[in-house]
C-alpha cells in the first residue's frame, strides 16, 4: 500500500485518463494496443508512448512482449483508479498503510472519510486463488468464458456491496455499506476480534445463537451467505457479533441455497463444538432458520 499511495500522489489527470483507457480497452484486448489507448484517452500517440513507459516502470501497467505494443492494467493500476474515484467522490480522504487484515481473496485497510469517520476499505484480490476453482463456486460469474482477474474482483465487490445494501436496513448485523468502486468496498469500521482467533467467551452458546439468529434474518430477507465460517464473524465488545465477507451470497430461493446454508451451519457448529465445547446439531439449527413448510416437507 505504501508504494501504491506513493505512485497515486505522482499521477496527473492525464495519467488517470491513460489508465482508464487501458481499463476500457481490456474489455476487448488482453493487451490494449497503444493506438487504441490514444483513441480512448484523447491523448496523442506520442504522449502515450512516453507516459506508458513511465506507468509501466511504476508497475501500474504491464507491457506485452509480442507482435505489437500493448498494455494491460496491473493490480496496482486498478487500485489507483479505484482510489482516485473514491477521493473524487468525497468518500475517502486518507488510508492507513498497515492492513487490518490480509486474506486469500481480499486486503482490508482502515481509512478516513472526508467527514472524519473511520472506515474499512476492502480491496478484493481474487487473483490469489485458482481461477478455475473460483469460477466453480461463484454464481455472479455466470457463464462468462473470458473474464479478467480484475473484472472478477470488480464483480465480487459489486456482489458484496449489494448484499450489504439488502441486509443492513433489515437489521442483520453486518458492516454499514458506504460506497464501492471497481474492486473496492468501503464500509463502517468494525472493531473486535475475529472468531477464528478463539477469543475467550463468557457465554459461547449465546454467541452461537446470535450468529444463527442473524443468519436466519438474512435468510428471511432473501440472502444466504454461502461461505460462512469462523473467518467471517467478528466478536465485538459485549460479545455481540458481526457477519462479514458477503461476495459469494446467493438468493434464498437459489437452487443451491439450502445446500450452502447447511454447509455454513455445519462449519460454525463444528467450530463451536471443537473450540468451546458447545453443541447444536446442524438439523436443529437448520430448523430454526427454515420452517418445515418453507422447505416443502
Amino acid at each position: 500500500m505504501r508504494k501504491i499511495i506513493e505512485h497515486f500522489k505522482k499521477l496527473s489527470p492525464k495519467d488517470f485518463k491513460i489508465l482508464n483507457a487501458v481499463e476500457r480497452g481490456m474489455a476487448r484486448h488482453e493487451y490494449v494496443p497503444v493506438e487504441e489507448i490514444s483513441k480512448l484517452s484523447g491523448v496523442s500517440l506520442k504522449e502515450i508512448m512516453s507516459r506508458t513507459k513511465v506507468l509501466n516502470e511504476m508497475g501500474l501497467i504491464q507491457r506485452q512482449k509480442g507482435t505489437y505494443v500493448g498494455y494491460s492494467l496491473t493490480t496496482w493500476g486498478y487500485d489507483c483508479l479505484a482510489l482516485n474515484a473514491l477521493v473524487k467522490r468525497g468518500v475517502l480522504k486518507a488510508i492507513k498503510l498497515k492492513p487490518l487484515g490480509i486474506g486469500k481473496e481480499s486486503d482490508v485497510y482502515e481509512g478516513l472519510s472526508t467527514s472524519g469517520e473511520r472506515v474499512a476499505v476492502k480491496f478484493h484480490r481474487l487473483g490469489r486463488v485458482s481461477f478455475r476453482k473460483t469460477r466453480r463456486v461463484r454464481a455472479y460469474i455466470g457463464d462468462r468464458r473470458h473474464i479478467s482477474w480484475l473484472y472478477q474482483a470488480r464483480l465480487a465487490a459489486t456482489n458484496e456491496f449489494e448484499a450489504l445494501l439488502i441486509l443492513y436496513p433489515r437489521k442483520v448485523s453486518v458492516p454499514r455499506p458506504i460506497y464501492h468502486n471497481r474492486h473496492v468496498v468501503v464500509t463502517s469500521l468494525i472493531e473486535g476480534i475475529p472468531l477464528f482467533e478463539v477469543p475467550p467467551l463468557d457465554d459461547p452458546m449465546k454467541v452461537l445463537k446470535g450468529i444463527l439468529f442473524n443468519i436466519k434474518v438474512a435468510y428471511e430477507t432473501g440472502v444466504v451467505h454461502g461461505d460462512m465460517s469462523e473467518y467471517n464473524v467478528i466478536i465485538k465488545r459485549g460479545e455481540d457479533v458481526v457477519l462479514i465477507d458477503w461476495p459469494q451470497w446467493v438468493p434464498s430461493n437459489h437452487p443451491s441455497a439450502e445446500f450452502l446454508l447447511r454447509r455454513d451451519i455445519d462449519h460454525l457448529t463444528k467450530f463451536f463444538r471443537r473450540k468451546y465445547g458447545v453443541t447444536i446439531s446442524v438439523e436443529e439449527a437448520i430448523n430454526t432458520i427454515i420452517s418445515e413448510r418453507a422447505r416443502g416437507t
